[in-house]
């Protein structure tokens, strides 16, 4: 099996070969950039000039003599959003900042890893006219899709699985960072028509997105990364009653578009961390055909609790590994462990694509990486 038959198979709940494996396709299954350039030297590879997929995450992407060697399945697409390649601005003592194209403003201290929202263009008082004023960017540009076609064929060509990301993230993480996270979450519970303005330009300019890329590498594509972040590490950020007045639709008219806009073969790709669980079957109901990345925080939910009560209606992307404590942290010996075990959980009947639990951070040691992949290739095997 190449790359893309092997995750097809997964999704359709069958067993392929081995359990499919996805790095770097991804602005949520990626690897940061001193992970990667360690990873690098690890495996005795020259990494050559590494290149930004998100500045702000930090994250690059992989090389070709990587992927290969350890046997990816996927390939990613970035179109050239602001964050893939900014203007930087160095700020004396205080590190550096650039604003991307919706106006957010974004800082990474003297001494940080990452950049973090630090303005946005829509705080403060407004109006549903100031909304409707807003210079929106336009998600349809032909600069935004410069190469990618090229680079789509020779994926879908090379047998690979290939993902597309969206244009920004999810609409409700946009609208907390466009406005302010405090003054959206006020806007929702009291001034919503406020909220939905926001959203639904959101909405709009990813649907826009959706038919500019279809039209230009359509048949190569088989997943858009879509993904809103709905939970923190112990419950939800909102009720479930206020995500399914104001999120709910939203996300079902995402996922319609993409159904109907891409060629089968097509799967929706759903990215919402923390603990969600209450949530999972609204994600079904929408059309989420995978949930990503797998994390288990809610109190007494077990990846096997997610296999048996979701698993013939979801596939699950991720969930391989802890990237919090486990990879990080533990023994090459008890990441094959925790590898392992989750493996026997989730890839039963397939409905599996291993992939750490969010992005490969920079304090995780090569040797980790290296024992996650061996794991999975002695205990993937499907025959």
């Amino acid at each position: 099996m190449n790359g893309r038959d092997r995750i097809l198979t997964a999704l359709q709940h069958k067993e392929p070969d081995r359990v499919p494996f996805d790095m770097g396709s991804s602005f949520v299954t990626g690897i940061t950039k001193n992970a990667y350039l360690n990873l690098a030297r690890y495996m005795g590879i020259d990494a050559g000039e590494t290149v930004f997929c998100d500045t702000v995450q930090q994250l690059c992407e992989p090389g070709e003599r990587i992927l290969r060697q350890l046997e990816v399945d996927t390939r990613g697409l970035v179109p050239h959003v602001g964050r893939k390649n900014p203007d930087i601005e160095a700020v004396l003592g205080k590190g550096k900042t650039f604003t991307d194209e919706w106006g957010i403003k974004w800082t990474m201290p003297k001494d940080g890893l990452y950049f973090d929202l630090t303005g946005s263009p829509l705080s403060g008082d407004i109006t549903e006219k100031d909304v409707e004023n807003f210079p929106w960017p336009d998600s349809t540009l032909p600069s935004l899709f410069e190469n990618l076609d090229e680079k789509a064929q020779r994926y879908y060509q090379e047998g690979y699985a290939v993902m597309l990301e969206s244009f920004g993230s999810g609409i409700f993480e946009m609208s907390c960072r466009i406005r302010g996270y405090e003054q959206f979450y006020m806007d929702l519970a009291m001034n919503p028509s406020i909220a939905c303005a926001i959203m639904d330009k959101f909405l709009e300019m990813k649907i826009k997105f959706y038919k500019a890329a279809a039209e230009k590498m359509g048949q190569y594509i088989q997943f858009v990364r879509e993904g809103d972040d709905m939970g923190s590490q112990e419950s939800l950020l909102i009720s479930r009653k206020m995500y399914s007045d104001y999120l709910k639709p939203r996300h079902k008219t995402l996922f319609d578009a993409q159904k109907k806009i891409f060629s089968r073969p097509f799967y929706t790709f759903f990215h919402s961390d923390g603990a969600i669980y209450e949530l999972i079957p609204d994600f079904i109901e929408i059309g989420a055909d995978i949930l990503n990345p797998v994390q288990v925080t809610d109190k007494g939910v077990t990846l096997e609790r997610l296999k048996k009560e979701f698993g013939r209606e979801l596939s699950f992307w991720g969930g391989g590994i802890d990237t919090q404590h486990v990879l990080p942290a533990a023994s090459p010996a008890k990441v094959k462990e925790d590898v392992k075990k989750r493996i026997e959980a989730l890839a039963p009947g397939g409905g599996f694509v291993f992939n750490t639990i969010h992005n490969i951070q920079d304090d995780v040691p090569p040797e980790n990486i290296a024992a996650m992949h061996e794991a999975l290739m002695e205990y993937g095997k499907y025959y």
